[in-house]
């Protein structure tokens, strides 16, 4: 499924693999969900082609109230592919090899403009994107329902733990008024027989 490596008692656990681009089919984002975080790992790249490490988060599962699948504009992919075109262009009649190396760069950067992209938000508001390639956003879909599903029960279980908390409170105080008004009649039922001792017998 994925490459991450699970805490026991960590169960539910989902995940998928997606290309993070168009181009660079071979790279491979990782996306992993449990009922208690959520994992994913993403590659780096420089000017759209060249692989450049990878990007590793975690986030437990409790700060995430929404996974929201989007379709990206990406202007910094347009405008890198808009200057490697004109430029490979240009240098195309002078240095055939560097002019169709500049337009590699442009058709790689070009088709990158749109992307799919996971965002995980929490409860602050903020988010924890992950950019993939358009062609894999009905995959990026199936996995974010599976997700909130994940977030909805652990929704669901943390309201039913702090009922239970509560009702236990409840139980515990009224346990305790109890037996603090059994102590008070007590008290009171042995400072009356110490205040009424019985009559002398007669003769």
């Amino acid at each position: 499924m994925t490459e991450f490596t699970y805490a026991t008692g960590e169960t539910g656990i989902i995940g998928d693999r997606f290309s993070p681009s168009v181009v660079l089919f071979w790279l491979k984002t990782s996306i992993a969900a449990s009922n208690m975080r959520v994992m994913y790992k993403s590659p780096n790249t420089l000017l759209g082609v060249i692989p450049l490490g990878s990007n590793t988060q975690t986030i437990p599962l409790r700060n995430i109230v929404s996974v929201d699948t989007n379709t990206k504009f990406n202007p910094g992919s347009f405008v890198w592919g808009v200057v490697f075109l004109v430029a490979g262009l240009t240098f195309l009649s002078d240095s055939a090899a560097g002019g169709i190396l500049l337009l590699l760069l442009a058709a790689a950067n070009l088709a990158n403009t749109m992307s799919a992209q996971p965002d995980f938000v929490n409860q602050a508001g903020g988010r924890n994107s992950v950019k993939a390639s358009i062609l894999e956003k009905d995959k990026l879909m199936q996995l974010e329902q599976k997700i909130q599903q994940l977030i909805f029960a652990d929704v669901e279980g943390q309201r039913h733990r702090e009922s239970m908390g509560m009702a236990q409170k409840q139980y515990t105080a009224q346990a305790n008024s109890v037996l603090i008004q059994r102590q008070m009649l007590d008290r009171q039922r042995k400072a009356d027989a110490d205040g009424d001792p019985s009559p002398a017998p007669t003769e």
